[in-house]
């Protein structure tokens, strides 16, 4: 999951210089550099929620580097803004996010309605990928991964931020994040 953290203020400066069509440019043009990095990393885009992206990796195709490719695409995104960022620097912006990253066993298909349905992940490792990127604003960080990930990558350096409970989950959650 890669949210935008404290979207409030960036609608502000569009509605306030009248320009709704400029924040609608700014998040198409963040999704779409933050969408290639995941393809380009062989994720599948699961869905759009306002300015937030889920992807997952492994499926439809098995991956077996599928947590590193997760990682490795979080640390592009993370590069990524850094440049959108610069760009955006003459309207005195700046785009902050949050990246939660974890690596479980999911239920991965066709879920909906017989009306409308989605290719979609659904289950417990899904759900604490959503509450670790809903972590980065109290743990004032841009990525959080969870020990199932760390643990099935070899080629970063992880700093542990400490044990959690998350919403939903009775047991404590080791994260780790990686530092810039």
């Amino acid at each position: 999951f890669m949210d935008i953290v404290g979207f409030t203020p960036i609608s502000e400066y569009y509605k306030n210089n009248d320009d709704p069509e400029g924040l609608v440019d700014v998040i198409n043009d963040y999704l779409n550099r933050m969408s290639k990095i995941v393809l380009d990393n062989g994720g599948t885009i699961d869905k759009y929620m306002g300015d937030c992206i889920m992807a997952f990796w492994n499926a439809p195709l098995d991956e077996e580097k599928h947590a590193e490719k997760a990682v490795q695409a979080a640390l592009e995104m993370r590069a990524e803004l850094e440049k959108l960022n610069k760009e955006l620097e003459s309207e005195n912006i700046e785009i902050c996010t949050g990246i939660g990253i974890n690596t479980g066993s999911c239920i991965v298909g066709n879920m909906g309605s017989s009306t409308r349905f989605d290719y979609s992940v659904i289950g417990d490792a899904v759900n604490l990928a959503s509450r670790l990127e809903g972590q980065c604003k109290e743990y004032n960080t841009d990525l959080i991964i969870s020990k199932n990930t760390m643990q099935q990558t070899t080629s970063n350096e992880y700093d542990k931020l400490g044990e959690v409970t998350v919403k939903g989950k009775s047991e404590l959650v080791s994260i780790y994040t990686i530092q810039k």
